[in-house]
């Protein structure tokens, strides 16, 4: 007897587990069959069903934002985030009518479920947060990630974009732009490669309804990228090249100036001048008497350097010349002492483009550092040629 009620008891506790991980304990989506929907939708909670098929690209499109407003609700007794294979289960597509995908419908608390809401707004996750917010009362615990991507309105756009001492690149996007989420988090890469570039912005602009921004910028689809370079009466540039990160990044070195890599460092060439190149070769190989000549001529010409950041580079060239000259050791030695402080870790994302820069500087002195040779600098023309030819063929979505 003991032993049967032992088993009862637990079969009673799967049971209550299997209905309360069906009716949302868990933190993703829940998913709905014939079998278990009419436990989950029996009017006790507030349920927003997605009717979707695996094949439609449009479902494919909201899926991640429907996982976030799952987990955004995941802390709502009375609130479900479901969804339901209507291609799989056909005869719960039939029941509500369900003429395409995706499909969703608001099973409201205490209503009939039988008579479900029609949801007719956005697709993306601040519409389905809002519409969800607005019908429950609940607000949700979506997690955004940090994004250094800077959120532009019209009057922001003009006060910005046009800022002659900053490079603005801008995507103009709609929320329901297939192209659009599918750059989403490659832009987002994006703005953290070059956040501690103070002269660059990497921003976007919902543009779907703005009437405003559409009378100043020509867009013809989604997305459009649209750079605004720093300098008085500089021409704003339409990106066509390919959606890459790598692509991305090397587009707005070439019309910002800037040296990142893919993964936000500076490359070899950051904070380096080719004329002060040229002199620190020959510092090398010279006399005492020539070195005294080569400090001198590397002093002239860093005076020259207008712009202030590179004229501090154009400084450290002097400093390891003057260095050298009483210690020959000195390039060699500084080098090892500033990539133990890097790999020690006890430095700053914000000061480590120094420490890269020094190191730049200190390899032309130790011969290491390398330049592109004229073969690589034609196969880089050659390359952006083809991408250029990509244009008719980069996939946008129509207004």
């Amino acid at each position: 007897m003991l032993v049967n009620l032992k088993l009862a008891a637990l079969a009673a506790v799967a049971t209550i587990a299997s209905v309360a991980l069906a009716a949302g304990d868990s933190a993703g989506v829940v998913d709905l069959t014939p079998k278990n929907f009419k436990k989950v939708v029996d009017g006790s909670k507030d349920v927003l069903v997605k009717f979707y098929a695996p094949w439609c690209g449009h479902c494919k499109n909201m899926a991640a934002d429907y996982e976030q407003l799952a987990e955004g609700y995941a802390h709502a007794d009375d609130v479900v985030i479901a969804e339901v294979n209507a291609d799989e289960h056909r005869d719960l597509g039939s029941k509500f009518d369900i003429q395409g995908f995706p499909t969703l419908k608001f099973f409201a608390k205490g209503a009939d479920v039988a008579k479900p809401e029609d949801y007719t707004t956005g697709r993306d996750l601040d519409s389905m947060t809002k519409f969800v917010h607005e019908k429950t009362g609940v607000a949700s615990k979506i997690k955004k990630p940090i994004s250094y991507v800077d959120e532009f309105n019209y009057e922001k756009f003009k006060s910005v974009a046009y800022d002659e001492s900053k490079f603005v690149f801008v995507e103009f996007y709609a929320p329901w732009c297939g192209h659009c989420k599918n750059l989403a988090p490659i832009y987002a890469k994006l703005a953290e490669v070059f956040q501690n570039d103070d002269n660059v912005v990497i921003a976007n602009y919902d543009a779907s309804e703005d009437a405003e921004i559409k009378k100043e910028i020509k867009i013809e689809g989604f997305p459009t990228l649209i750079a605004f370079p720093a300098g008085k009466d500089a021409e704003k540039i339409e990106f066509e090249g390919g959606r890459s990160l790598e692509e991305l990044v090397a587009f707005v070195n070439k019309h910002a100036g800037t040296h990142r890599t893919a993964e936000g460092v500076l490359d070899q060439t950051a904070g380096r001048l080719d004329a002060l190149d040229a002199i620190a070769r020959k510092y090398i190989a010279a006399s005492k008497a020539q070195r005294t000549k080569l400090i001198a001529k590397a002093k002239s010409t860093a005076d020259k350097v207008k712009d202030k950041t590179q004229a501090q580079f154009a400084k450290y060239y002097v400093k390891v010349m003057e260095k050298m000259s009483s210690a020959s050791d000195f390039a060699s030695k500084e080098t090892e002492r500033l990539t133990n402080i890097v790999k020690s870790g006890a430095v700053s994302a914000s000061k480590l483009d120094g420490f890269t820069i020094r190191q730049n500087v200190l390899n032309v002195f130790l011969g290491k550092a390398s330049d592109a040779t004229a073969e690589e600098k034609e196969d880089k023309a050659e390359e952006k040629e083809d991408k250029a030819e990509e244009k008719a063929d980069r996939p946008k979505d129509e207004l």
